[in-house]
């Protein structure tokens, strides 16, 4: 069984790509122009973090069932995850611009 860190990303980059896929059908567009991803990218963070930290935890619920880790313990997972904005912000950034160039090689 996958360990409970590799869940929590698996799920996270789930979660990122499906946001990110939500956002160019909203807006009709096959990619974020590069000029535009740090506006986009802040916005949807901003807007949509407490939203992911939820849907880890029901997730790993659901995942786990029994061997679930316990709220107060992926609590502090969380945290230390979420602690530096910018940093996540970054790495969500990272995989995008890859994730398109990817799709247009």
């Amino acid at each position: 069984m996958a360990t409970t860190e590799t869940l929590i990303r698996d799920l996270i980059m789930f979660y990122v790509k499906e946001n990110y896929n939500q956002y160019l059908t909203d807006n009709s567009i096959t990619s974020i122009p590069e000029i535009d991803l740090d506006m986009v990218i802040s916005k949807l963070y901003s807007e949509r973090k407490e939203h992911l930290k939820s849907f880890i935890k029901e997730s790993l619920k659901k995942i786990m069932k029994e061997d679930y880790i316990g709220d107060i313990v992926l609590n502090n997972i969380l945290i230390d995850i979420f602690r530096d904005d910018d940093l996540c912000k970054n790495r969500i950034r990272m995989e995008i611009v890859e994730y398109q160039k990817n799709i247009r090689s």
